[in-house]
């Protein structure tokens, strides 16, 4: 799906230039935020302030780069996407991957994050690759 290509393109960019307003302004002012530590953040500038304080902490080069595995348009307004994100750079000591859940919502012909949810994919063994 192209819109949410695109969409993915600008939320890289903007984490790979560090810019908390830019990544913020993808999302709805009243979007909610659930970061991979469980986190609710509720509010476009309460993201980009918590944003802002990450990208300050964030040593050395790092990039992001997003994958999606599935999207799919619930209405002519609304889009659901999954993916993974992958984040390399200094900071981790290997690559940091996660998966998210994205619901998208057009709003004056633009297209803006309503929810997002990130996470860290389970440690657990996954019971599909074993034959019981």
């Amino acid at each position: 799906m192209s819109i949410v290509r695109r969409f993915e393109d600008d939320y890289e960019s903007a984490f790979n230039r560090r810019d908390a307003e830019g990544l913020a302004a993808l999302f709805l002012e009243d979007a909610t935020i659930v970061t991979e530590w469980g986190d609710v953040v509720k509010g476009r500038a309460l993201f980009a302030s918590g944003l802002a304080r990450a990208f300050a902490n964030l040593r050395g080069t790092v990039t992001l780069e997003n994958s999606l595995t599935h999207a799919a348009a619930v209405s002519d307004d609304v889009i659901v996407s999954h993916g993974t994100s992958r984040r390399r750079g200094a900071a981790f000591a290997a690559d940091d991957r996660l998966t998210f859940t994205r619901v998208l919502v057009r709003r004056n012909s633009e297209w803006r994050l309503a929810a997002n949810h990130v996470s860290e994919p389970s440690g657990r063994a996954d019971p599909r690759e074993h034959e019981g």
